[in-house]
């Protein structure tokens, strides 16, 4: 006889271990999570886990600010740690995107954002090391920071199962089970599911689970190399983060001598389905994103490449997060597609997806923005003030 669930949600992850935490302290009734491997252990664990509000939506921005906030007080909101460091965040741009910058800036100071244009003198001033080759637009934020996504997805888990959530560890999910009125049950490896909610948040995984239902959510997994740089012992004291959409790449301070070195489009990478299994970085992916730190700070010629990893994207058409149900199939929800937004987003989409559950709407935007149907219905998000480099944001 197959158990029932109030609400089952699929991965372990930052995102579903905070909507299974939000779901429960919402009252949901029983809540499932599963989760095939360990909490953290896919995208989450090998995210540079930067915390940033710089958006040229102003829904993402809005969201961005609103995760920032627990992020600084996450163990009153949460509990436990997430290991935040507050570094300042610097975007750089060429001149062709200045009026974008200072549109965007505008729009994030309107919506509560910390954060404003530098002239490249202002930029020395504040970061005298960097060179300023080809940036004809600068924003800063100083809220901005990173944390450790492998604690704070912990932290999250924790605080479902002080709640009640039952996590089931090691629990593969094969298949979602439609009938006349919605799902019915999930399929996994340990039995079956009966429940009438299921959110699956599984990372690229999530279009094969939605295959089952005859739902295509088109979703590209892509391979994200980050190379671990030795900033040279006269470096001095670490740098902010910088978002360098001018060479393509961001750098992300780790502790008082590395730097996390990443490219800044989504899709600089390979499609890749076997990422997980296969997880060694190329080594000219590790060369050239050393270059592009070694280019950016010119004084640089001592780093050197300390090793690297890999991480993967889930990317969407229109590199932006599917949120919400799914059309045409009832109590089914999906939180991924988060194309490098996912961590960063993962207080406010806990509380976003199960705000639309238990209250029939999220509160602080519509979901009906990210809704999985918008690519069959051609619907694709678009900024006003978009940049003219592909980025994720």
């Amino acid at each position: 006889m197959a158990e029932v669930a109030d609400v089952v949600v699929i991965g372990g992850g930052c995102s579903g271990s905070s909507i299974g935490w939000q779901l429960a302290s919402r009252g949901a009734g029983r809540v499932v999570l599963l989760e095939k491997t360990a909490i953290a252990a896919g995208a989450t664990g090998r995210s540079s886990a930067v915390v940033r509000t710089h958006y040229t939506h102003p829904a993402l921005a809005q969201m961005s600010l609103a995760a920032l906030r627990v992020f600084e007080n996450f163990a009153e909101v949460v509990g436990g740690d997430a290991g935040f460091h507050r570094a300042g965040l610097l975007v750089l741009l060429g001149p062709e995107d200045a009026e974008a910058v200072a549109a965007n800036v505008a729009m994030h100071r309107e919506i509560g954002i910390d954060a404003c244009v530098l002239s490249l003198a202002e930029l020395h001033q504040l970061e005298p090391r960097l060179s300023v080759e080809g940036i004809g637009a600068v924003a800063w934020e100083p809220r901005s920071g990173y944390a450790d996504p492998v604690l704070a997805a912990a932290s999250f888990a924790e605080a479902g199962r002080r709640l009640g959530v039952d996590q089931r560890i090691g629990v593969t999910a094969h298949a979602l089970i439609v009938g006349t009125r919605g799902i019915q049950r999930v399929e996994t490896d340990g039995g079956s599911i009966e429940t009438r909610t299921v959110v699956v948040a599984a990372g690229y995984r999530t279009r094969e689970l939605l295959k089952s239902t005859g739902f295509d959510l088109p979703l590209q997994p892509i391979r994200h190399t980050i190379a671990i740089v030795q900033r040279s012992t006269g470096f001095g004291a670490p740098h902010a983060i910088i978002s360098d959409r001018v060479s393509g790449a961001y750098f992300r301070p780790e502790g008082t001598e590395l730097t996390l070195v990443g490219a800044s489009s989504p899709l600089d990478g390979t499609e890749d389905e076997a990422v997980e299994i296969d997880r060694s970085p190329a080594p000219a992916d590790e060369a050239a994103l050393v270059r592009r730190f070694c280019a950016r700070f010119p004084r640089e010629e001592r780093a050197s490449l300390r090793r690297g990893y890999t991480g993967v994207y889930d990317c969407t058409p229109d590199l932006q997060p599917v949120l919400g149900p799914v059309p045409g199939i009832d109590g089914l929800h999906v939180a991924a597609g988060f194309s490098g937004h996912g961590f960063k987003l993962s207080p406010i989409t806990g509380e976003l997806i199960a705000q639309q559950i238990v209250d029939g709407r999220a509160m602080l935007v519509d979901l009906g923005l990210f809704s999985p149907g918008r690519f069959a219905a051609q619907r694709l998000i678009s900024s006003t003030h978009a940049y003219s480099v592909a980025t994720h944001g």
